[in-house]
């Protein structure tokens, strides 16, 4: 079953995972996918959540968004180690920031649409990696700063639900979120 939403996502998040302690695997066999777009879309939204402010969060979903990204110049199907699917957070924790966060989240979602394709699809997917890479790597100077990855986070947020729902109005408004993070990073890091 494809995800095309970020409530989708949220959603089976909750429906599809059990028990008292949820792992990285867990959140990404909830999706049914091995598509790059919802694959991008679960570890760029962890980082944009309350979940992304926890020490190291960071780090792991940065981690996890150079090691996907990095696979979409070589092969269909991605691979992950077992290491990284094996992290674990309470499951409370992800009800909590769920339920937070989904009003906010529908209304954010209510103009995705497919549109302006060609922005999403080949060679542009590659673009669009190649930026995740980037905005991954600055995931681990920002770790530092608090809520620091919220701009890039987002970027990528907007970059892989374009990828995901085949929409290249919110590609093309990830590109200008990439430009801000970029500049962010330039003005907080550079003398």
């Amino acid at each position: 079953m494809a995800v095309s939403s970020l409530t989708g996502v949220m959603d089976q998040f909750v429906e599809n995972t059990d028990g008292e302690k949820v792992s990285v695997g867990d959140l990404l066999d909830a999706l049914h996918t091995r598509s790059y777009g919802p694959l991008l879309l679960a570890p760029s939204f962890v980082a944009l959540s309350p979940i992304g402010g926890i020490p190291g969060a960071s780090i792991i979903t940065g981690s996890l968004i150079i090691l996907i990204a990095v696979q979409m110049f070589f092969t269909p199907h991605p691979w992950l180690p077992s290491r990284l699917l094996s992290i674990e957070f309470g499951r409370d924790r992800l009800e909590r920031m769920v339920k937070k966060m989904r009003p906010y989240v529908k209304w954010f979602e209510a103009g995705i649409k497919p549109r302006y394709e060609f922005l999403v699809k080949s060679p542009a997917n590659y673009v669009i990696a190649a930026i995740a890479i980037l905005l991954a790597l600055s995931f681990y100077p920002l770790a530092v700063v608090p809520w620091g990855v919220t701009p890039p986070a987002l970027a990528l947020v907007l970059l892989s639900l374009a990828l995901t729902a085949r929409d290249g109005l919110v590609a093309a408004a990830g590109y200008l979120v990439t430009a801000a993070s970029v500049g962010m990073l330039i003005y907080t890091w550079l003398p």
